[in-house]
C-alpha cells in the first residue's frame, strides 16, 4: 500500500488520518428508487428489509441485506443498487427536459437509470459499452427495470461519437479509472496498483473525453466522472480538457468535498460513500452536427397480428433485424451495425409463428396497452419467480403477469394452467 498511502497525504490533506481510518469501516451500500412507473411510497411497501435515507442524495438510501437481488423489490425493478455518490452526479437534472443522452461506458447502467429518473418528457437514450459481456449485463438492467426509450450499442466510442457529433444534449462519461476509490470495498485493486497504469488510464480518458466533445450540441451537457481520487483522472483531467476547448464551462456544484478544482465535486468514506469524482460541464457554441438518419420500419403480419390483438396501440414503430423484431413509440436514430437494442425487443419470428419476449412485459412505455393481465398474490408470486406452473382462471392467452401492479414478467394461460415463461436465468429456487 505504500506508493497509495504516498499520495494520500496530497489527496487529502490534514484528512489523511480520517481518511486512513474509514478505511477500516465497512463499505457502504445504498440504493436508488426507480420511479418511473410507481411513486416512492408503493416501493417502500415492497421493500422488506431495514433502510434509511442517506441524507446525501434524494431517493438514495442505505440498507442492510446479504443479497439484495433475492428480493422483490428488486425482483420487480424498483429499486437499483448503486453507491450513494455515484447517484449524486445525476441529482442536477432533476427535472430537467433532456431529448438526447449518450452515455459512452454506460455498464451496468446506474447512472443511465438514475438520470432517466429525474428528468422529465420524452427521452432517447443510447447507452454503449465496448465490451459485450458488459453490454448484456447492461441490457439486462435496463430491461428488469422496464427501461425501453434505449438503443443499447457495442461500439468503440470513436465510432459512436462520428455518428452523433453534435447532437447529444447530455453526454454521460463515467470514464475507466484506476479505482482507488473503491479500495475499501475491493482491497485487491491495490494488487496491480501503479503509477504507470494511472498515467495509461489519464491518456485513455483524453481521448474519451475528445470524443465526448464532438458529441455535445450547442447548450448540451457533458457530465464526467471516475471513482478514482488520482490528480492525472480527476482534476488534472478536467483543467487539460478546458484548456482544449474554451467553448466548454464548468456548471459548479457547490458542495463540500476533497475536490481542488472549484465547481467539481470529490467524495470518499470520509462523507460516509465511497469515492467518487465528478464533473459537470457545458458547451457554449455550436459543432459540427450530423444528419440525422431514422431507422426504416417494416410490415409483418404475423407479428403485428400478435400487436393488435394482445394490446391497445394507436401508434407504433417496428422494426426487424434478422428474425428479431422490435417496437418503439417513436422514430429511432438508424446507428447501423453493432447494434444490440432497439427500444424494446418484442420477440421472434419461429417457424412463421411469433413468441414474444419477456423484455416486451417489462416495458414501462407498453405496460398499461395489455389487455390481458393476471395479478399474483403471494403464494403464486414464489411459485412464478421459480419457475412454476399453476392453475389459474382465464381465456386461453398470453398474460402480462404483475406483483401489485407492478410488472414481472409474461405467462401462457393454456386449459386452465398458466405456463411459466419466467426466463431460467432469472429464477431463483425457494
Amino acid at each position: 500500500m505504500s506508493l497509495f498511502e504516498d499520495r494520500i497525504k496530497d489527496y487529502f490533506g490534514n484528512e489523511k488520518e480520517r481518511f486512513l481510518s474509514s478505511l477500516k469501516e465497512p463499505s457502504s451500500r445504498s440504493f436508488f428508487l426507480n420511479t418511473l412507473n410507481a411513486d416512492a411510497e408503493d416501493i417502500f411497501s415492497l421493500i422488506d428489509f431495514p433502510f434509511q435515507e442517506s441524507g446525501i442524495c434524494e431517493r438514495s438510501y442505505y440498507y442492510e441485506h446479504d443479497n439484495i437481488g433475492k428480493t422483490k423489490a428488486y425482483e420487480l425493478g424498483v429499486i437499483y443498487p448503486q453507491d450513494v455518490a455515484a447517484s449524486l452526479t445525476s441529482t442536477y437534472f432533476e427535472g430537467m427536459e433532456i431529448p438526447l443522452i449518450v452515455d459512452m461506458c454506460a455498464s451496468p447502467g446506474g447512472k443511465t437509470i438514475d438520470v432517466l429518473n429525474r428528468i422529465k418528457g420524452d427521452c432517447l437514450c443510447i447507452a454503449n459499452d465496448v465490451s459485450m459481456k458488459r453490454c448484456l449485463n447492461l441490457s439486462s438492467n435496463l430491461e428488469r427495470l422496464g427501461l425501453d426509450q434505449t438503443i443499447i450499442t457495442n461500439k468503440d466510442t470513436a465510432t459512436l461519437s462520428s455518428q452523433l457529433q453534435g447532437m447529444a444534449d447530455l453526454v454521460i462519461l463515467d470514464a475507466p479509472c484506476s479505482g482507488e476509490g473503491m479500495i475499501r470495498k475491493y482491497p485487491e485493486i491495490l494488487d496491480t496498483y501503479s503509477l504507470s497504469n494511472i498515467e495509461s488510464l489519464a491518456v485513455i480518458q483524453k481521448e474519451l473525453l475528445d470524443q465526448a466533445y464532438e458529441m455535445v450540441k450547442k447548450d448540451g451537457y457533458l457530465l464526467y466522472s471516475t471513482c478514482t481520487y488520482a490528480f492525472e483522472e480527476d482534476e488534472d483531467q478536467i483543467v487539460s480538457f478546458l484548456k482544449r476547448y474554451p467553448d466548454m464551462e464548468i456548471v459548479p456544484i457547490n458542495m463540500d468535498s476533497h475536490s481542488k478544482l472549484a465547481g467539481t465535486v470529490k467524495l470518499s468514506p470520509v462523507y460516509g460513500t465511497e469515492g467518487q469524482f465528478f464533473a459537470l460541464m457545458k458547451r457554449k457554441s455550436k459543432g459540427e452536427e450530423c444528419k440525422t438518419r431514422y431507422l426504416k420500419t417494416v410490415k409483418e403480419k404475423t407479428v403485428e397480428d400478435f400487436l393488435s390483438n394482445d394490446l391497445e396501440l394507436n401508434e407504433y414503430y417496428l422494426y426487424r433485424s434478422d428474425d428479431h423484431f422490435y417496437l418503439s413509440k417513436k422514430p429511432l436514430i438508424d446507428l447501423g451495425r453493432n447494434v444490440l437494442r432497439y427500444s424494446v425487443y418484442i420477440g421472434d419470428l419461429v417457424k412463421k409463428r411469433f413468441e414474444p419476449s419477456h423484455t416486451l412485459y417489462r416495458s414501462n412505455s407498453f405496460r398499461k396497452d395489455f389487455r390481458y393481465v393476471y395479478d399474483l398474490d403471494d403464494r403464486e408470486y414464489d411459485l412464478f419467480i421459480s419457475g412454476n406452473s399453476f392453475p389459474m382462471k382465464g381465456e386461453d392467452h398470453h398474460y402480462l403477469i404483475t406483483y401489485k401492479g407492478f410488472s414481472l414478467g409474461y405467462g401462457k394461460c393454456s386449459q386452465g394452467v398458466l405456463k411459466n415463461k419466467y426466463p431460467k436465468g432469472l429464477r431463483r429456487m425457494l
